[in-house]
């Protein structure tokens, strides 16, 4: 019966060093390195300045990306664009829908920027059981941009976020994402 004591004690020693800025940098680490990210946003999406929205994003890093929401849908490719107007796909330019690529550098940064973090507690999310952080970052993470003070949750489980709200310093508007780690992402032309 000694044991049980000692295996708790292990335990304790490992949580009580638990670093909630690695542990948070790790999980944004671990969406690079899935090569995208899938989910359900709501806010200004794209930036200040332009009109929020709210629906479904596929992501394919660098620069792939498939939005459907009730007013739009678009695609875009490293070198091509499709929007669905009344139901039919039609070719644009590139650079006239709301998106750039996505940075891997740039978002290496925003990660590396984290600070502040409060491990706030655990919540339950539609996908896994998660611990709430709360901290500040510069730059855009994956599935926010802009400075401010961000909540993430990040499941017990497998270490990824499931849920990210940002809120943007100097405007103060918000930004819900909620990832789908259920399927990858798919980005394709439209057939």
């Amino acid at each position: 019966m000694k044991i049980l004591p000692a295996l708790l004690c292990l335990l304790g020693v490992s949580v009580a060093h638990a670093d909630p800025r690695a542990d948070l940098q790790h999980a944004f680490d671990g969406v690079l390195a899935a090569g995208g990210f899938r989910g359900y946003a709501q806010g200004r999406v794209f930036g200040p300045g332009l009109p929020a929205m709210e629906g479904d994003v596929d992501v394919l890093f660098p620069d792939r990306i498939h939005v459907r929401t009730d007013d739009i849908e678009f695609i875009a490719l490293s070198d091509r664009a499709w929007i669905n107007t009344f139901g039919f796909w039609t070719q644009t330019d590139r650079s006239l829908l709301p998106i750039t690529a996505f940075d891997t550098a740039a978002m290496r940064q925003a990660i590396a920027s984290i600070s502040n973090v409060r491990l706030e507690g655990t919540a339950r999310t539609g996908n896994c059981s998660a611990h709430v952080y709360y901290f500040h970052s510069n730059g855009r993470l994956p599935g926010a941009s802009g400075e401010g003070d961000l909540r993430a949750w990040v499941c017990d489980g497998n270490g990824r976020p499931a849920r990210l709200e940002a809120t943007d310093t100097r405007t103060a508007e918000k930004l819900v994402f909620a990832f789908d780690w259920t399927r990858r992402p798919d980005v394709s032309a439209p057939r």
